[in-house]
């Protein structure tokens, strides 16, 4: 299996997609195992830190969060959940096209510098190319930040 894993893996950009696709769902088991926080009431005086400034990353506030999360995304069968896996994957495709403009700018000036007329037109229509999955990818981002941001205050009234 994990031959036919590897040589169908074989592209940077398909590196860096399972590569983040594993890191989603390690990062979920770990959260799933976790155990629920307490009550936010019980932690008013519970401070893990010496200083009584304000803003204070210790465990209160890492309780507080976790208590947030709890309450935002109830479950990975909620559709927040799976606004937020979707979400990740558009991040790591938005991050491999990045990778893609940046080679492809480069071509652009090395055709430029060797003053190749038909090898910068080639490049030039390649970031043309670009702009639809681009877009596309960027307005999918937009749009689901929106509903998430929607559906948390939803659920947190």
């Amino acid at each position: 299996m994990l031959k036919t894993l590897q040589s169908t893996v074989n592209s940077p950009q398909k590196k860096v997609l399972m590569a983040g696709i594993i890191a989603i769902l390690l990062y979920g088991i770990k959260w799933a195992k976790q155990k629920p926080p307490t009550d936010v009431k019980n932690m008013k005086n519970e401070t893990g830190s010496k200083g009584k400034g304000k803003g204070n990353v210790d465990r209160v506030f890492w309780k507080r969060v976790m208590i947030l999360i709890k309450k935002v995304i109830p479950g990975w069968s909620s559709i927040e959940a799976r606004y937020i896996v979707i979400l990740s994957v558009l991040l790591v495709v938005r991050t491999m096209l990045s990778i893609w403009l940046a080679d492809v700018n480069g071509k652009v000036v090395k055709a430029i510098v060797e003053m190749s007329w038909t090898n910068f037109v080639q490049r030039i229509f390649q970031l043309f190319l670009f702009a639809v999955p681009s877009s596309t990818v960027n307005a999918g981002i937009d749009y689901l930040n929106l509903k998430l941001a929607l559906r948390f205050r939803k659920r947190l009234t």
